[in-house]
């Protein structure tokens, strides 16, 4: 009696349930890292807090527009984030108001406040975790 095996092969469907997976984990992350980002921001106007905003590599800001709670200074974001070399995947926070990096590194004047790399550096293991569970459900 021969036994006969039918084999299918779904790694095109596995491929793209895990890249779908992927990116939303990155947008979830993302999305975390702006909020964090903001909650650590200085505010005076309400213009660099707005502004801080996500990108995954290769694609636009998730915000094209921003204004100032106060007052009439207004920004956009413009073009996409640069694509990563290889299969890595990425995920940018940052700001396009030019004054956002002496907030973040300080000036002899200014006292730093970092507000982008505590909102990565300190929430790792949770971002670590939205991607495991992401890539979990598939």
């Amino acid at each position: 009696m021969a036994n006969d095996f039918k084999f299918t092969d779904n790694s095109a469907q596995v491929l793209a349930a895990l890249k779908q997976a992927e990116t939303r984990a990155l947008n979830i992350c993302g999305q975390k890292a702006v909020t964090y980002a903001q909650n650590l921001a200085r505010e005076d106007t309400g213009l660099l807090r707005n502004s801080i905003a996500y990108a995954l590599d290769g694609e636009a800001p998730n915000i094209k527009t921003y204004k100032a709670n106060k007052g009439d200074g207004s920004g956009s974001y413009g073009g996409t984030m640069p694509k990563e070399n290889g299969n890595a995947r990425a995920v940018y926070v940052g700001t396009n108001v030019p004054y956002g990096i002496y907030n973040e590194l300080g000036t002899r004047r200014i006292k730093a406040k970092p507000f982008i790399r505590p909102a990565a550096q300190d929430h790792s293991e949770e971002y670590k975790s939205i991607i495991e569970n992401e890539l979990k459900k598939g």
